[in-house]
């Protein structure tokens, strides 16, 4: 009886399988009249497709996420339409996937706890009017590509911020990734590929780790007080890049930072290359600072710093050269040099560091294989392989492993 009762649990199980559901206004079965009701008959691994009301008016509904879904739009390469906040509660083993939403009023934040990095969330082709991103909890793991955000911010402990286009309001960071684990997980946080514009007072990027790698490469940053800020680093002397960034300072109350590194700690390596800073505000301008509490190697090369700035590249870092702070370095609107001779041609000469059109690589974000003209524009319905890892050089008889990330509907 045993046997039986058991080998029927089983067949139960087996039929129990992951199936769309639609959201359709005035839906009747086998479709949904509103997403909660979607959310609510849901079981781990189903998928939400969402079809937009008459007129394109939002659903204006509170979102709790507490199984592994995906939220899709009935439009393929289309947003739906949202307004309201969605939250995922943490859980072991929980996938929470969100492709096309255009939320007008919403932010998009994790509760609850689960083991470290347990629970994955994807955000990806979607459209912030007005809202943040804050999974601020070891529990989760976020992967944010390819999405905008008018008005909001980016808070998380571990993932990657791949393509997004971010302005953030007063008083918050566009992007902010510090964790709260010292467990050094030994792989990559990627910051790579964004336009990012910080208000007053706060930064572009700040990072605050020690649990991962950081690559910060290719990035257009906009900013009022820093561009980029780094402490921390890993202890385990795994180098962190700050690669092939334009950054440009616009306003200010006080000195206004370029790039900024600060309580680096014992054991940690930065690599600062390649970057181009500028900035449009008359005042007291630093470009790539040495500030205090620095106890990692922290080296400085093939970076170029406009004329005229306050400091251009701070002294005693652990190696400063070839890098340039007399000659002019602006920019246009989308982050491309508007003067910067300099700089064309005046990244890493090596060949790894070659430019897509095979000449000497450029300083800034359009420069190298990760240029930002791979990220951009958004939302183009093109293929979702948002990042790739390769190696830079190709020997003779090597095997070539590329290792590249995506997902689709």
């Amino acid at each position: 009886m045993k046997r039986i009762l058991t080998m029927a649990a089983v067949l139960i199980a087996l039929s129990v399988s992951a199936v769309d559901r639609i959201v359709e206004e005035f839906g009747v079965p086998p479709t949904y009249p509103n997403i909660n009701a979607a959310v609510t008959a849901a079981v781990d691994g189903d998928r939400i497709i969402i079809k937009n009301r008459a007129g394109d008016i939002p659903w204006i509904e509170t979102i709790s996420i507490t199984k592994s879904l995906q939220f899709l739009s009935y439009v393929d390469n289309g947003f739906f339409i949202v307004q309201g906040n969605w939250t995922v509660t943490a859980a072991n083993g929980r996938e929470v996937t969100i492709i096309g939403m255009r939320n007008t009023a919403g932010n998009i934040t994790g509760a609850g706890s689960s083991n470290l990095r347990e629970t994955k969330v994807r955000v990806m082709d979607s459209h912030l009017v007005a809202g943040f991103i804050v999974f601020n909890n070891d529990a989760f793991d976020v992967q944010l590509v390819g999405s905008r955000l008018e008005s909001g911010y980016v808070r998380i402990n571990f993932g990657n911020v791949v393509g997004n286009e971010v302005t953030s309001p007063s008083g918050a960071e566009a992007v902010r990734i510090t964790p709260t684990s010292t467990t050094f997980a030994n792989d990559t946080c990627h910051i790579i590929g964004n336009k990012l514009q910080g208000p007053l007072s706060y930064e572009g990027i700040y990072v605050n780790t020690r649990a991962q790698v950081v690559h910060i490469r290719n990035n257009w940053i906009r900013h009022a007080w820093m561009g980029i800020e780094v402490q921390g680093g890993n202890t385990q002397g795994v180098a962190n890049l700050i690669w092939n960034n334009s950054v440009q300072g616009y306003s200010g109350s006080s000195t206004i930072y370029g790039i900024n590194l600060a309580n680096t700690l014992t054991g940690s390596i930065w690599e600062v290359m390649n970057n181009a800073v500028g900035s449009t505000w008359a005042g007291n301008n630093r470009g790539i600072n040495n500030d205090s509490g620095n106890s990692g190697q922290i080296n400085v090369y093939f970076n170029h710093v406009n004329a005229g700035m306050s400091v251009g590249v701070d002294v005693g870092f652990t190696f400063a050269g070839s890098n340039t702070t007399n000659q002019p370095v602006t920019f246009n609107t989308d982050g491309t040099l508007l003067n910067g001779p300099s700089a064309i041609n005046g990244g890493n000469p090596a060949a790894p560091f070659y430019d897509l059109d095979l000449s000497i690589g450029d300083a800034g974000a359009y420069g190298g294989s990760y240029t930002l003209t791979n990220f951009f524009p958004l939302h183009t319905g093109a293929a979702r392989v948002y990042m790739t890892g390769h190696p830079f050089n190709v020997r003779q008889g090597s095997t070539l492993r590329v290792r590249a990330n995506a997902f689709d509907r």
